[in-house]
């Protein structure tokens, strides 16, 4: 679990962490220089149950980081990533390493939403690589993983990359995914998750200032590294359309620009995030979707500075 400033959820997460089916080996918690109470809350759990570890940076990380380091300290076979502000159903873990089978990660659907009495949301999380290169599509708080895995250095593609995105795709090159569709936790939404910023309702912004997004999102060196590095990793194999679709998000003129979107149109089950609606307005949010894309990786950047500039450098995905 990685934590900041988290002690208004944190105790019934850990609650629902101690309750589950499958025996918890050890519970390390991560924290990244929390200024309320959390490792209070987490030092008294401490004191009563002994596989409780918590581990302090000794300054701020951010949540990539601060995900990556917790994994670092498992010495289990397998490794569930937490938020700090989740609800886990008790049969979670059980679940999910009954499930796992020779795979790096096993994954669920969620519900999303503030509490489970407010009818929150069935959200059915999809994995394919043609989405994956684009944006993350399988939440880390969904996660269980083989400990070899989560702790190999190169699934890990650095700060700038969410966390679960470099996992899911690594794993999608690897031993791959299983999905159990049931949901296992509650994805809890709150207004000052990056999340929540990021998924506020757009309409016709992206049509508009998805152009000069998705320029800029080109140019920024992490996706340029990750992009090339997954065109390098699917030269020669399989994953043709992944391997196109790469290719073209690294040059930089118009017409390959309208080609990946005519790809992302064409394989639009595949690429977009969610089931895409039939029919011909289908077809045009297919067609515009890698623009959709970098108008919401804007947004999310823009808050990241905005936050960092207020002096909050760790925010909830």
């Amino acid at each position: 679990m990685a934590t900041y400033n988290g002690e208004e959820y944190l105790q019934e997460q850990i609650d629902s962490i101690l309750a589950q089916s499958y025996p918890v080996y050890e519970l390390i918690i991560q924290d990244d220089c929390s200024t309320d109470g959390t490792t209070d809350i987490v030092r008294r759990y401490k004191e009563k149950y002994p596989f409780v570890k918590l581990f302090v940076n000794e300054r701020n990380l951010g949540y990539n980081e601060n995900f990556r380091l917790a994994a670092l300290h498992a010495t289990g076979d397998f490794v569930a990533l937490s938020d700090q502000d989740d609800i886990w159903f008790p049969q979670k873990l059980e679940r999910q390493v009954a499930a796992i089978g020779d795979a790096d990660i096993c994954f669920s659907n969620t519900l999303d939403g503030e509490t489970l009495d407010k009818h929150p949301k069935l959200m059915d999380h999809r994995c394919f690589f043609e989405g994956t290169i684009l944006c993350n599509q399988v939440s880390g708080h969904t996660m269980l993983c083989r400990r070899a895995f989560i702790q190999n250095a190169d699934c890990w593609f650095g700060s700038d990359i969410f966390y679960d995105q470099s996992l899911t795709l690594h794993a999608l090159m690897g031993g791959g995914l299983v999905k159990l569709s049931e949901p296992l936790n509650l994805h809890r939404r709150l207004a000052c998750s990056v999340t929540h910023y990021a998924l506020h309702a757009v309409t016709w912004q992206p049509y508009v200032y998805g152009w000069t997004a998705y320029r800029r999102w080109q140019s920024f060196p992490a996706y340029r590294h990750l992009h090339t590095y997954i065109y390098d990793k699917t030269l020669g194999t399989s994953h043709q359309v992944v391997n196109r679709m790469c290719q073209l998000m690294l040059r930089r003129d118009l017409l390959s620009l309208l080609r990946l979107c005519w790809l992302c149109m064409k394989h639009r089950e595949k690429t977009y995030f969610t089931k895409p609606t039939p029919g011909i307005m289908g077809m045009i949010r297919g067609f515009f979707y890698p623009l959709q894309v970098a108008y919401e990786w804007q947004r999310r950047m823009d808050y990241d500075k905005r936050t960092k500039h207020n002096n909050k450098d760790s925010f909830n995905e």
